[in-house]
């Protein structure tokens, strides 16, 4: 068992140095938000998730486990020790702790974004004057670093080795010391010691294992010991409490029309935060605002963003349909994703801070939408673009996004649940995400995985086939279940993309409709549907906890659009939870008394 390093001098430092030590708080010294991309992975050994740029920089240090340890907090505002006064976002490691540094964003590829406390340093402060702290002379072997004045040996501790093959510098800092022996207080042993600037080694040569004969100090858990006795980030937590950022409930919604006799925008972007649900998903087709000339006509999307701003409702924007110039009305041609960057880049730009998500293409592994027309007899036309095509499409329009607005989370395109495999129909969205996630471009260029699983009438609890819905129809195949979202999960855990969060966003159940193919709604009560929406959002928040961040509904407000053209029994006017004439359904009902947090 590795043991802790009590060092009886950090006591006398403290005393001696009388310097104030970091303070806690959520609100103190206006710390920037944490940059996307949200992704997190649960520790029950600690009952904590490691999160967002805390777990890459975790996943980024060789031998981390080992190096860093588990997480025991939850990240929080805390004062500095180095810099008085100056307030970053940290999360405590069992040896170490790390911290935001936001000034560093967007350099160096992030390197220095998040960075090791200097715990090591503040151990040795006070100590300056003892012979192994005091500056040495250079050797002349290579081993001396000006910085500091020590000097970094494999003798008689192999610790060169060691801090060389486990992070070095960026893990350990520069040495503050040479090699020493120091007592051990917790079995009264001495050992040969280093201390570093965020770090103090200890070599124990008689350790039957190798791997343990040099010891890390469990220096994240000292400090917690210490100074944070009655911090709640500290507590144990169960996956559902251990989020990397606060749940999101959410909308499909119809947003535009404004001036038309049915739209009131106002009411519906008021219907939804009444329902308690703060976020709106709104396709846009970029084919009706970039003319060929170049000019991008914003029109009443100026609006839209105007009003759910005003309203206090995020907006997560999803992009479909190249312009025909571009090589539309499905993708854009390979010479044209550049343009579509350009036109994502000036929307990024334009809408900074006012839209908080964007969603690239919708349903990609179905042929209509790439070329044909989905809403004619269930979708005809057009040819399933491919996965490496699709991230291909990506990567050019998410550094794009990110120079226009580096806080919006860009969340790829989901794919329809489906088992078809025909490229003039669709490919298994299962089969296209793994195809994603395979290809190296799609982890760099992606913050969020979509997904849109599907319902048909079954109950989100049931599963084929150990568990299937009612039937008789829909009911033989994973791809008419919500519970669908566990193979995609299954999928991303297989392809080493576990970390990234899924954002559901469409799920819903249709009620009595006059639409082909969307039969079973047929058989799905006013108050079924509520039900199924609401088990649906529990699964989501709670059972699917930590992995899954986003869930938005379909729909909020379509059958009112539906019924001015005549026709409230189409299928999309059956998902809804409000009827033609604006009234709420149970669901909505039973939305708003969800207990969201």
């Amino acid at each position: 068992m590795v043991r802790r390093i009590v060092i009886v001098t950090l006591m006398i430092a403290m005393v001696v140095t009388g310097l104030a030590w970091p303070r806690a708080g959520a609100a103190q010294g206006n710390v920037a938000d944490t940059y996307p991309p949200y992704q997190a992975r649960y520790f029950g050994e600690t009952g904590h998730s490691a999160v967002n740029w805390f777990l890459e920089t975790w996943k980024n240090t060789p031998n981390a486990l080992f190096t860093l340890g588990y997480p025991i907090s939850q990240p929080f505002i805390e004062e500095s020790f180095t810099n008085p006064g100056q307030f970053y976002r940290v999360q405590y490691f069992e040896r170490a702790i790390l911290e935001e540094h936001p000034e560093n964003f967007g350099t160096q590829g992030n390197r220095f974004y998040v960075l090791g406390r200097l715990l090591g340093k503040r151990l040795a402060q006070g100590r300056e004057n003892e012979e192994a702290f005091r500056p040495v002379g250079n050797p002349g072997d290579g081993t001396w670093f000006a910085e500091t004045g020590h000097t970094l040996r494999n003798s008689p501790a192999p610790f060169r080795d060691f801090w060389q093959n486990n992070g070095g510098l960026d893990v350990f800092g520069y040495p503050l010391s040479e090699q020493f022996q120091e007592v051990n207080s917790q079995d009264g042993q001495v050992y040969w010691v280093q201390y570093f600037e965020r770090q103090r080694l200890e070599w124990h040569p008689n350790q039957p294992n190798p791997q343990y004969r040099v010891l890390l100090g469990l220096l994240g858990n000292e400090y917690r010991d210490q100074f944070h006795s009655n911090n709640p980030a500290f507590s144990f937590r169960a996956p559902a409490d251990a989020m990397p950022r606060q749940f999101i409930y959410g909308f499909n919604a119809h947003l535009y029309g404004q001036g038309t006799g049915w739209q009131d925008r106002n009411r519906v972007l008021a219907l939804s935060k009444n329902a308690g649900v703060n976020w709106i998903r709104q396709q846009v087709r970029w084919r009706d605002l970039h003319d060929s000339s170049g000019a991008i006509f914003w029109a009443e999307l100026d609006d839209i963003v105007r009003d759910a701003n005003n309203a206090g409702v995020n907006l997560l924007i999803s992009v479909v349909s190249a312009p025909d110039w571009a090589g539309g009305p499905g993708m854009p041609r390979r010479e044209n994703f550049a343009d579509f960057a350009y036109f994502m880049g000036e929307m990024a730009a334009r809408y900074r801070g006012r839209v908080q998500a964007y969603q690239i293409w919708n349903e990609q592994n179905r042929a209509c939408e790439n070329g044909g027309d989905c809403a004619r007899d269930g979708g005809v036309g057009g040819r399933v673009a491919s996965a490496d095509y699709y991230v291909d499409m990506m990567a050019a329009v998410y550094p794009a996004i990110k120079a226009g607005d580096p806080m919006a989370v860009v969340v790829s395109g989901a794919p329809t649940s489906t088992e078809t495999n025909r490229l003039d129909i669709a490919i298994s969205d299962t089969e296209y995400q793994r195809q994603m996630f395979v290809n190296p471009k799609f982890r760099a260029n992606v913050d969020a995985v979509a997904v849109h699983p599907g319902g048909q009438y079954n109950p989100p609890d049931t599963m084929w086939p150990d568990n299937p819905g009612p039937g008789p129809n829909w009911r033989n195949s994973r791809e008419f279940y919500f519970r669908r979202v566990e193979d995609i999960r299954g999928v991303m855990v297989a392809n080493g993309m576990a970390d990234k969060q899924i954002w559901i966003t469409e799920f819903g159940w249709a009620t009595a409709n006059n639409t082909p193919g969307y039969e079973y709604g047929n058989s799905t009560s006013y108050d079924q549907q509520s039900q199924y929406i609401i088990r649906a959002f529990e699964k989501g928040r709670y059972e699917y906890a930590p992995w899954v961040g986003a869930m938005f509904l379909w729909n909020l407000n379509f059958a009112v659009p539906w019924r001015a053209s005549g026709n409230e029994f189409h299928e999309q006017a059956a998902f809804g939870v409000l009827n033609g004439d604006w009234s709420p359904r149970p669901a909505w009902n039973a939305i708003q008394a969800l207990p969201k947090n």
